[in-house]
């Protein structure tokens, strides 16, 4: 979308490395993208091809796994989080110890 396209400008300017997902690797997205990592999702469950459920939870699940990496990679801590996200449930249960 516009939008998107708009962030990801911003974020190119900032030095944010990107990181696209997508099917079609001559997209904008992807030629913006530092890093692409191609999604397949050959059908949508609903009888029609039409409804985007599948590929939102192939989505979900790339990123579940990026965000898991990341924290993995960068030696992310509990304490950190409690820090930049206090006043979310897990920030008020982590700030309660």
């Amino acid at each position: 979308t516009d939008e998107l396209m708009a962030i990801l400008d911003v974020c190119k300017r900032k030095g944010v490395t990107i990181i696209g997902v997508t099917e079609n690797l001559e997209s904008p997205l992807a030629e913006k993208s530092d890093i692409v990592l191609k999604m397949a999702v050959t059908r949508e469950c609903d009888k029609y091809n039409c409804q985007g459920t599948t590929s939102f939870a192939v989505t979900a699940a790339i990123f579940d796994a990026l965000q898991t990496a990341v924290l993995e990679y960068t030696g992310f801590k509990n304490e950190k989080f409690a820090v930049i996200h206090p006043g979310g449930a897990v920030g008020k249960r982590l700030n309660q110890k």
